[in-house]
């Protein structure tokens, strides 16, 4: 075989090695990555917060994660699985997630989120890769943001039409949220300590006067049992609930933050029609406007719990300055927005 010839077959075998080496490499680098999600599902398996899950176990795929869900319907435990290593994402309510994230965690500062436009340009806001370096914090970083509903005050009277007439009232609270219990306190009303299984239940029963929670609840728990016969649901939110998706950020692809952050915004409208279709399917009969000339009242008492956790280091000053931004660039007019002492 001349010098010329042997070359070339040389360079053919090469050739060939290299693009089998590269397809390889390729097989490799396009397994998922596999990762364990503690999934909490209040309903249970079966449930929409399921199917919404499994959705984003279909879409995570697209991201280089193969996820398993591990369903549980506690969150506490499921706040304990995350931190012990059990699972590596987990998703939880903002007062939960807020012991990995203040940043986000005060995302449910009382009536700092007014309507679900307010909450829809603040996700856009928070997905930009300009905003990554406020999602981590520590070993692990938040991964999604899921509208929750706005979070209601269901009463047995429905004589509310500010919020000084919540003074006096027994209002459930979980006892993992010291923050809301000092919001009751500071309302002039009595906290009552409930867990998850029965903060409803004692409303229903009559054990408390006062409970919170998203319209979906209205059906699921029942509460026209607590309604009744002169209760009444406070139209105006007292704060936006949401679900935080936390990751430990060295078990994630590169990106796949910033891609899981942008699918909960491309997907709000449709966890936005299964909230609005909850709060349609609350007879009108319960709903109780809160009165035009309360509403500078409502504003500032509820600034004041803000300004409070902020100095109590329970609320993110910079969150309270990005919601306050985004509530005058809604509405300019709000005395807020040319306040001394905004926040």
């Amino acid at each position: 075989m001349k010098l010329n010839q042997f070359t070339a077959k040389m360079k053919s075998w090469l050739a060939i090695i290299a693009t089998s080496a590269a397809c390889t490499a390729s097989a490799y680098a396009a397994e998922p990555v596999p990762v364990t999600m503690c999934a909490f599902m209040l309903m249970g398996e079966g449930g929409p917060e399921h199917q919404a899950l499994l959705d984003y176990q279909t879409a995570a795929l697209n991201w280089g994660v193969k996820l398993t869900l591990k369903p549980y319907m506690n969150e506490k435990v499921v706040v304990e699985e995350l931190k012990a290593g059990v699972c590596d994402i987990a998703n939880m309510t903002s007062m939960q997630a807020r012991s990995f994230n203040k940043f986000t965690g005060t995302l449910d500062a009382p009536a700092a989120i007014p309507t679900y436009e307010h909450f829809r340009m603040i996700l856009e806001t928070l997905s930009k890769p300009s905003a990554e370096k406020y999602m981590q914090e520590g070993e692990f970083e938040i991964v999604g943001i899921q509208s929750a509903g706005a979070v209601f005050l269901f009463s047995n009277d429905r004589n509310l039409s500010s919020l000084k007439d919540l003074a006096g009232k027994r209002m459930a609270i979980l006892d993992s949220t010291p923050e809301v219990r000092q919001l009751v306190v500071d309302l002039g009303m009595t906290p009552v300590s409930s867990t998850v299984t029965n903060i409803f239940q004692k409303f229903n029963n009559g054990a408390v006067d006062i409970t919170g929670g998203p319209a979906i609840v209205y059906d699921m728990m029942e509460l026209h049992k607590g309604l009744e016969p002169n209760g009444g649901i406070l139209a105006e939110p007292i704060m936006q609930g949401n679900m935080q998706f936390v990751g430990r950020t060295k078990k994630l692809p590169a990106g796949f933050g910033l891609k899981s952050r942008q699918y909960f915004v491309d997907n709000f409208d449709r966890s936005l029609n299964i909230i609005r279709t909850a709060e349609q399917n609350v007879p009108k009969k319960w709903w109780i406007p809160l009165p035009d000339d309360q509403r500078d009242t409502f504003n500032a008492e509820t600034r004041k719990v803000r300004l409070a956790f902020k100095e109590q280091n329970v609320y993110d000053g910079r969150m309270l300055t990005l919601l306050r931004k985004i509530r005058c660039k809604m509405e300019p007019t709000l005395a807020e927005c040319s306040a001394a002492n905004a926040e």
